[in-house]
Formats: C-alpha cells, structure tokens, sequence
C-alpha cells in the first residue's frame, strides 16, 4: 500500500494563536488559500441551521436524559476548527512541548509524512492526524481502539453511541449519507462539507449509532483509512 498520502494543507486560519480562549462550536473558519478536496455540499448550508436535514428519516423520538450538574463531565470545545486549544492547519512543533503527546508509531512506516497523537493538550479521548507536520484532522476516539469510554462531545454537540437520527438532526443542512467503504454491511457515513471553508466532519455509523467522528481539513476528514 503506498503509504505516502496527499496532504490535507495548512489552512488559513482567521483564529489567533496567542492564548485566545477557543470560541463555542460551531465555528467554521474560511480558508480560501486551500481549495476543498471534496466537493462542497449541494445545498446552502448555515452555521445557525441545526435543524432539518435533506436526507429522509422517519424522526424518532430521543428521550432527554436529566443531567446531573456535578456529575457532567467537563466538555472542552470542539469546532470544526479546533479541538481544545489546537488549530486545524497548526504545526505540530508548535504544541509538542506543551504536553505529554502519545502516539500511533507510524512514522516509520509513513517515512514521516503521516502520524497520529494524542493526550498532550487535546480533550480526553481526542486524536490528532498530522501530515507534514501539521495538524489535519482530529478524530473523536483513542488511537489505539483502547475501549475507553469517550464522553467529550465533537462539533456540532455530536457524540459516541448517540442514533443517527439525532445526530442527522444536529448536523447542518446539506449533510449526505453514503455507504461506509465499499462494504454497504458495514455501515454509513455522514459527511458535511462547510460551503464556506475547507473545513468537514465526517460520521460513521455502524449498528444504527454514531461509532467514530472526524473533523478537519476535507481532504484528511475524507481518508477512510487514515495514515494507514
């Protein structure tokens, strides 16, 4: 398998780096200095439209669990942009000395160009896709298929084991629906493409819930198998 990969590019940001506090998700920042490496959704799409989506679902009903104010988990924030205080389009040397960083080992096997981290200063169970040496892509599940339960919501207030339809209601409009790799048995993914950006998510969902989430560039959000 030819494990140089193409590079998700550096994104022009309109975030400033020097100790801003991240803003609450959503936040699609422009890049017009990297084109989309996937095709933009087919319909306008908004950062305020969280309701109803093109694809048709019958709507079920999602029972809102009463949260427990001191027992909720601690969520950090999580935009298309971001996760915690690292930035899409950020070089990793830029972050690697502000915390402990663990990571997939695949430098090797990718000559370098392609390497997965997290821990360091990324919310708990959050990973980080480098290529090139910056940041692409960050996923919403340990690297290692640990089994960790992940509480930390993605963009968009998306989470593990939430079902599709609800996370069909929360995605923007002008999300699409497509069969996950070529195997139609082995699940769905959701894709929203920012019109204004080159900024995604992709969803993947297997057994009827949400099983992984990726945010980022476009053309590393579209990697179906990652660094590998």
């Amino acid at each position: 398998m030819n494990y140089v990969l193409r590079h998700g590019g550096a994104l022009v940001l309109a975030v400033g780096l020097g100790g801003c506090t991240p803003p609450d998700p959503p936040v699609l920042a422009p890049a017009p200095a990297a084109p989309a490496a996937i095709a933009p959704a087919q319909h306008p799409a908004s950062n305020d439209d969280m309701a109803h989506r093109p694809i048709d679902d019958a709507p079920e009903a999602v029972a809102a669990a009463a949260a427990d104010v001191d027992s909720a988990p601690s969520v950090v924030s999580v935009a298309l942009d971001h996760a915690g205080e690292v930035l899409i389009g950020q070089p990793f040397s830029e972050v690697q000395a502000d915390g402990h960083w663990h990571s997939a080992g695949l430098h090797e096997a990718t000559q370098g160009r392609c390497e997965y981290y997290e821990r360091g200063t990324l919310p708990e169970g959050v990973a980080m896709m480098v290529q090139d040496g910056d940041v692409v892509r960050f996923d919403l599940a340990p690297i290692d298929d640990s089994g960790q339960v992940v509480v930390q919501p993605g963009p968009f207030g998306l989470r593990l084991d939430m079902p599709r339809a609800q996370a069909l209601r929360q995605l923007p409009r002008g999300a699409t629906a497509q069969p996950y790799g070529n195997d139609p048995e082995a699940g769905e993914t959701l894709l929203w493409q920012d019109p204004g950006s080159d900024l995604a998510i992709r969803v993947e969902i297997v057994d009827g819930v949400v099983s992984r989430m990726y945010w980022g560039a476009s053309g590393a959000v579209d990697l179906i198998e990652g660094c590998t």
